[in-house]
């Protein structure tokens, strides 16, 4: 057997072993409970938009902004879908597990690796039930209305949005995972995750419109309508988007594996 085939099947189990892992984590439930509640506190929010609307003469209706539901409910998918990553390895932390897991997988890059792979799973994958659960319901709810109260007047019109949705949420729960390596606690990890998709777009608001435009450009939760190329008030192009994304990704990826590879296990 080769060193290749010996380091494949090591990583596939690892693998194995932080699905496992995270299954039986009550807090993963939680968390995914709660993606549900805010998709479902969307919905009742499009709808009352959708009740406003329709009782409203012409020339009003003109007024009202675009009803996408996922600026409402992504950022909080965001931080409890990103909450599970970053789980991922505080709970090891807060519990004293890390050394069991280091005496069965001792190449901590293939350890965290595999933290990252499902990571990356669970992020990729609820990002894309959310988004599609939240598509869903605003395609039910608005019906036939037109735009731009309506986002999509076709369903293919939100194809982009619900992509680079679950692409936001999935490097969020990379994010999320990097926080977690390098604070090796919940409270700092969730915390510094809770500014970064839920705090900082509101105190955005506040400043002058030139750097309220230049700090909300760049917050992970209004990447979505950028690497969507719809209508935004944001300042990064596709390609700006794209390579802010990926900056979020290295940088905290590349930290945390840099901090879980050189730190004790302690």
């Amino acid at each position: 057997m080769t060193a290749v085939q010996v380091h494949s099947g090591t990583f596939r189990d690892a693998v194995a072993a932080e699905i496992m892992k995270v299954r039986t984590l009550r807090s993963t439930w939680a968390f995914l409970a709660g993606g549900v509640l805010a998709t479902t506190l969307g919905a009742m929010i499009l709808l009352l938009m959708v009740q406003s609307y329709d009782a409203d003469s012409p020339a009003d209706r003109a007024n009202y902004e675009t009803a996408d539901p996922t600026v409402v409910t992504m950022p909080f998918v965001m931080f409890f879908v990103g909450a599970i990553g970053a789980m991922l390895i505080t709970s090891e932390y807060t519990t004293r597990t890390l050394g069991p897991s280091l005496l069965a997988v001792p190449q901590r890059g293939v350890l965290f690796g595999a933290k990252a792979a499902v990571a990356g799973l669970i992020g990729f994958g609820g990002g894309a039930f959310f988004a599609l659960a939240a598509f869903a319901v605003a395609r039910l709810t608005l019906g036939d209305r037109p735009a731009p109260f309506n986002p999509w007047p076709q369903w293919t019109d939100a194809v982009p949005t619900v992509l680079c949705a679950t692409v936001v949420a999935g490097v969020t729960c990379l994010v999320a995972l990097g926080l977690g390596a390098l604070t090796r606690s919940t409270a700092a990890a969730l915390t510094t995750l809770g500014g970064l998709v839920l705090v900082a777009p509101i105190f955005a608001h506040f400043l002058p419109v030139v750097w309220q435009l230049r700090l909300a450009s760049v917050l992970l939760p209004n990447l979505t309508p950028q690497l969507a190329g719809s209508d935004h008030p944001y300042l990064l192009s596709q390609g700006g988007a794209v390579a802010v994304t990926a900056g979020y990704l290295v940088l905290a990826l590349g930290a945390g594996a840099l901090a879980f590879r050189r730190r004790d296990a302690a």
